[in-house]
């Protein structure tokens, strides 16, 4: 969750959509085109061409990008992409969008008009004309700008950017790190009787060009490859009357999407008001592992009616994608998270804090997490925990997918321990409108769905502490991440805007680009895979000389546990620290603040809303200095 940036986001995006369109005037505009040009070679950038049997034409351009290009573009669609899945219903893996022809499930659609005023754009722009050759290259202009994901497993579909009579131009920018001979995700294209033309891999900096009406299929990763295929997929005309409708489109598009992500809870899932429900009547399962922990099945806790608000949600979030989990986490790789404050002001919240007040052994229980998972067949989830070892939290989960049946699986696991010699308490179904609430420190696993579902496996999710002041400060710990991590990325592209494209920074870029490959620790520190295995067996050692705790004295157990519970009870105490000096103060200054009001329910929900706002404003900050430089 520490990676996500609530609905209150779209406040920002409405913001970015305005302040990154970058404008020129004409006499500024011809002398940077004439400077950027002096750079250009794209004699000794293109690789080969390849030609359909009707003279239709494939260009393949190496080092088309600097690293540093790859490095802003990646950092512009974690900061300023909306990224979306194009299905018309999510349990439906085969039912895809108009605007996903091509069946690639996960797509974040950009401005066309800013790209194009982009330095890359540009580029892309005289590109075309080299490609082009003696024809006419003059006024083809950006209508279509698609970052697209495409993982192992996935099935897409042959498509056709735009017929021939329309004379329109393609390009696909890779933004891949690592990729070897035997990831595969190479692009087909065809023939109109279906013959290969030719097949291009996927290559670091690379860009291919192409004539929009030549049939082209993405193929997907290997089924050992962890990480997706990253692209930016460009579409060119030269017709006026196609530009003007897709700016349009696109406009309308965006606000609609900002407009319906700005939507209260309460707004987009309503619930019968008021209600109190009989929690007993709807426990239809009890289990207890050998630890005592309990976890609870409860069927039909929420109306039809109210099921269908709920699975609405998924029309409303911004989802962010997890390419590289650390150990400890969950392997869901598409989440997107909530406002704590929306969530408690909702009638949600109502009917969760009357299930967990029944189950729980206080009624003081609050929400700290709240999300949206989507799991397809293809993840690799995993056993985890919730919390601390020696917290009293809940977590209570509420499936989405009507019609599941037993053979589509994605059942959630509970195990008693986490280790390889592992035993199952229990799994339960994930039947639509069933939800189970267990007590966080019990290890789980939301298993993917099996193969024959190639939909997704959508769920609604909220972890419960023990009150409102540790809700606050635990929620308050995740999102000073996100804040210092955006304080720290505004600077860092800040410091190094005049260095771009020169060999230091490039070759500095590029060691950082291939770092992404490596996995990432809780504590934000890199380690790869190798590192993470020995990490791994640590942890199998520790547990197992955890194991082994009977033979030690009590006083030494006591003595570990009491540590843990202050570690858990004050995480602001390890909060990341910020580089820059009024950042470092601002740190110590709210780590004092914490200590002074950390039992003052009131005053902690002041200090994390803050910090949430913090949030979005520095992300609004990044994503303009960003949008400057690319």
């Amino acid at each position: 969750m520490a990676i996500l940036l609530g609905s209150v986001r779209n406040l920002y995006l409405c913001l970015v959509l305005s302040m990154t369109i970058i404008t020129f005037s004409n006499g500024d505009n011809s002398e940077k085109s004439n400077r950027e040009e002096q750079k250009d070679n794209f004699d000794h950038n293109l690789y080969k061409s390849f030609y359909t049997s009707d003279h239709r034409k494939i260009s393949v351009y190496n080092d088309f990008l600097l690293p540093s290009n790859v490095y802003l573009l990646r950092r512009y669609l974690s900061d300023a992409g909306r990224w979306e899945h194009t299905l018309k219903d999510y349990n439906n893996g085969s039912d895809f969008r108009d605007d996903s022809p091509d069946h690639i499930l996960w797509k974040s659609f950009l401005d066309p008009e800013f790209i194009e005023k982009s330095k890359i754009g540009r580029k892309v722009l005289r590109a075309v004309q080299h490609f082009k050759g003696d024809q006419a290259s003059d006024n083809y202009h950006m209508y279509n700008v698609a970052a697209k994901l495409v993982v192992r497993s996935e099935v897409p579909k042959g498509s056709i950017d735009a017929p021939a009579d329309d004379n329109d131009i393609s390009a696909i920018l890779y933004l891949i790190t690592k990729w070897k001979k035997n990831d595969y995700g190479d692009i087909l294209f065809y023939e109109k009787n279906k013959e290969i033309v030719c097949g291009v891999h996927p290559l670091m900096f690379r860009m291919v060009m192409f004539d929009s009406s030549i049939e082209h299929l993405y193929k997907p990763p290997s089924i050992d490859s962890n990480g997706p295929v990253r692209t930016i997929h460009i579409k060119l005309t030269k017709s006026s009357d196609k530009l003007k409708k897709a700016i349009e489109d696109y406009k309308a598009r965006s606000q609609h999407r900002v407009d319906a992500r700005n939507k209260k809870l309460n707004d987009i899932a309503p619930l019968s008001q008021p209600r109190t429900i009989d929690v007993e009547k709807h426990i239809t399962r009890q289990h207890v592992a050998q630890s005592g922990k309990k976890i609870y099945v409860l069927d039909n806790v929420f109306t039809p009616q109210e099921l269908q608000g709920l699975s609405r949600i998924i029309e409303y979030k911004e989802y962010v994608h997890q390419s590289y989990l650390d150990k400890g986490s969950d392997g869901v790789s598409w989440l997107a998270s909530f406002s704590l404050q929306d969530f408690v002001d909702s009638n949600l919240w109502k009917i969760h804090q009357q299930v967990v007040r029944y189950v729980g052994s206080r009624d003081t229980y609050f929400p700290y997490d709240v999300s949206c998972n989507m799991i397809k067949n293809t993840d690799n989830t995993r056993v985890h925990d919730d919390c601390s070892q020696t917290a009293d939290q809940w977590t209570m989960v509420t499936y989405l997918n009507p019609n599941w049946t037993a053979q589509m699986g994605g059942e959630t696991a509970y195990f008693e321990k986490n280790t390889d010699d592992n035993d199952y308490v229990i799994e339960v179904r994930p039947r639509y409108g069933r939800s189970v609430i267990f007590q966080s420190t019990i290890y789980h696993s939301a298993r993917p769905p099996s193969n024959d579902f190639d939909g997704l496996r959508y769920s609604f999710s909220v972890k419960m502490a023990e009150d409102e002041p540790q809700a606050r400060l635990n929620r308050l710990s995740e999102d000073y991440a996100i804040y210092a991590g955006n304080v720290d990325q505004y600077d860092y592209i800040k410091r190094i805007a005049h260095k771009l494209g020169s060999k230091k920074l490039e070759k500095s870029t590029l060691s950082m680009l291939l770092d992404e490959d490596e996995l990432i620790t809780d504590n934000g520190f890199h380690i790869n895979e190798e590192q993470n295995q020995d990490a791994i067996g640590e942890g199998n050692d520790q547990r197992s000389q955890e194991s082994n705790t009977n033979n030690q004295n009590k006083a030494a157990k006591d003595e570990e546990f009491e540590s843990l519970a202050e570690a858990y009870r004050h995480p602001h105490r390890s909060l990341p620290e910020i580089e820059n000096k009024a950042g470092a103060k601002e740190r110590l200054k709210l780590i004092k603040t914490i200590e002074k009001h950390r039992y003052n329910g009131d005053k902690m929900a002041k200090l994390q809303n803050s910090i949430e706002m913090k949030i979005y404003k520095t992300a609004d900050k990044l994503a303009d200095q960003i949008s400057k430089h690319l």
